[in-house]
């Protein structure tokens, strides 16, 4: 009993300081400004009705949010929190599966602590533009924790509770699941000896299936929201590569795929030496799933840019690349620390490089020939880290400790994120007290639009926290995946506001629209019409103010 206590209080100190510190979390500053107005107007059909995200949901094959509205719902939880639940859960699956898996694999528990660790680092995945910490509570996010959650289950030997979370991942992101299902599969196919084992959670599967289907078509709005099998056109393939090109392989293959080739490589050799030590079906998860996570790619290049099929858009396959980075992070940690344990440090070390290189994004060819201070920079934090991790792993095996042993990579670990993407941040405060005054002054179907702010993540922001729809905004964008009629409305609609600079001939161009307020910055506040609402940062014009102005428009500053 004690010893479970303790592995808990590990666990979730390691959950607090992944969710609140590193990589830390974030709210409606990406998928989440797409799925939470749709999850609004389910709730409340009032609101965001002429909205074109809200209008046309891309939640029919997801759980998510069915979840998410009961919480709100039942527990009366704003939808910020019953995401934030959910969040913390998943994170702690992915924390408890690695620790499962790590212990499968003979470490004690303080290494497979350590494992686990490593992993909630973090990484980025440069081209299909995923995370294996996702800071966003989205769909792909949840599932994923729970895939490896149920992995570490079946490395320990529980099959009734691995099908149990594999299917819940399934029915969060069944495309995300499918490839520990499909492993599961080929391994009862070719695997005799492991085929009484998997049986129970073959059954598993076949429940899990039927209750995603039934969902699908209870789930309001389904119909607009299916998958189709139709070609891709040509001007809907031009859209894609234009806003999310993360899609089309051709569009990063070049300058990323022998990187995660390289890191294939890497994961394989790392399950070589860790071979002896590893279980059965544990050796299988680890062999098939990065593989099948490279494969994807050939599969998403062939689905949608040879053959153009919708279908492969809205999968989009190449997600699954999220495995092969998974795995190479885990096998080279515990290559690592077997290395340690015997005493070889020098291998360690290396194996320590290949997880921090992928934690910091750094590629791998990076340590041949740096091509600036920062890559040289990322390379000396990942060689002081891997040393000094190693070292660390190396005395506690021998059980000789100091406390000069933790400092090179604890202060190392203090620069990582000095060394990543900066994330976008937004000024909420401005954002907050805008939304209040729309959710209080106009009507729930009413229509903004932020015509000089159009790349900003701001009016996606503001759609969510006001429940006011938006005109157009470029996160809905996303919609070209998932509906030619959504895509085609978009292109309309953005074409009108993707300006390069914003006049006053461009906002009497847009007067003319449904829309019933403009949102204008500060900067661009207008002399002759007075705002409805102004703050530190935005003014709010009624369209039909702006419509009846005395006289031409003009600003009141030169912007």
């Amino acid at each position: 009993m004690q010893r479970f206590l303790l592995l808990c209080l590990a666990i979730a100190a390691i959950v607090w300081l992944g969710f609140s510190v590193f990589p830390g979390h974030s709210y409606l500053y990406g998928e989440t400004q797409i799925y939470v107005p749709v999850m609004e107007r389910l709730a409340q059909p009032g609101f965001l009705s002429r909205d074109l995200v809200a209008t046309h949901p891309y939640v029919t094959y997801t759980i998510y949010d069915e979840v998410t509205l009961f919480l709100h719902q039942v527990f009366h939880l704003n939808f910020q929190m019953a995401l934030a639940i959910q969040q913390v859960l998943c994170r702690t699956a992915i924390v408890s599966g690695i620790f499962q898996l790590a212990s499968a694999a003979g470490l004690d528990d303080v290494f497979a602590l350590l494992v686990a660790a490593l992993f909630q680092l973090g990484a980025t995945l440069a081209g299909p533009a995923v995370s294996t910490i996702g800071r966003e509570p989205t769909p792909t996010a949840f599932a994923f924790g729970l895939v490896l959650l149920a992995i570490g289950l079946f490395a320990r030997g529980r099959a009734l509770w691995g099908g149990l979370f594999g299917g819940m991942a399934l029915l969060y992101d069944a495309r995300i699941a499918s490839a520990l299902w499909i492993a599961i599969l080929l391994l009862i196919v070719f695997d005799r000896k492991l085929r009484p084992f998997f049986k129970v959670a073959l059954a598993e599967l076949l429940i899990f299936v039927l209750l995603l289907a039934n969902l699908a078509q209870l789930q309001p709005g389904a119909a607009g929201s299916q998958i189709t099998w139709d070609r891709i056109p040509e001007w809907l393939a031009k859209l894609q590569q234009y806003r999310t090109s993360y899609v089309w392989v051709s569009s990063w293959a070049k300058q990323y795929l022998v990187q995660y080739v390289a890191i294939w490589i890497c994961a394989v050799w790392a399950i070589a030496r860790i071979w002896p030590i590893l279980n059965r079906q544990t050796r299988w998860f680890l062999l098939v799933l990065p593989t099948a996570g490279l494969l994807s790619v050939g599969l998403s290049y062939a689905g949608i840019e040879l053959m153009r099929n919708m279908a492969f858009a809205q999968i989009q396959p190449a997600q699954n690349l999220l495995f092969t980075v998974a795995v190479a992070s885990i096998s080279c940690s515990i290559a690592a620390i077997r290395a340690a344990r015997v005493q070889m440090l020098w291998e360690a070390m290396l194996w320590l490089i290949v997880v921090f290189a992928i934690a910091i994004n750094s590629s791998i060819f990076d340590f041949l020939r740096p091509a600036d201070f920062h890559q040289a920079g990322a390379i000396l934090l990942c060689l002081i880290l891997a040393f000094g991790l190693a070292t660390l792993a190396q005395r506690l095996a021998g059980s000789l400790l100091s406390v000069a042993t933790f400092l090179p990579p604890v202060v190392a670990a203090f620069a990582i994120p000095a060394l990543l993407p900066q994330t976008v941040n937004i000024n909420v405060t401005p954002l907050n007290q805008l939304a209040d005054w729309a959710e209080a002054n106009t009507w729930g179907s009413s229509l903004f639009l932020f015509p000089d702010s159009p790349h900003s993540l701001e009016p996606g922001y503001f759609r969510a926290q006001s429940r006011r729809g938006l005109w157009v905004d470029w996160q809905g964008g996303v919609l070209a995946d998932y509906s030619q009629e959504a895509a085609s409305e978009w292109l309309s609609r953005w074409k009108q506001i993707d300006f390069s600079r914003f006049t006053l001939q461009d906002l009497e161009q847009l007067l003319p629209l449904e829309v019933d307020y403009y949102v204008l910055q500060r900067s661009h506040a207008l002399q002759n019409v007075k705002p409805v609402f102004e703050n530190s940062r935005y003014v709010v014009y009624d369209a039909s103010d702006l419509q009846n102005a005395p006289g031409p428009l003009r600003f009141a500053a030169v912007p």
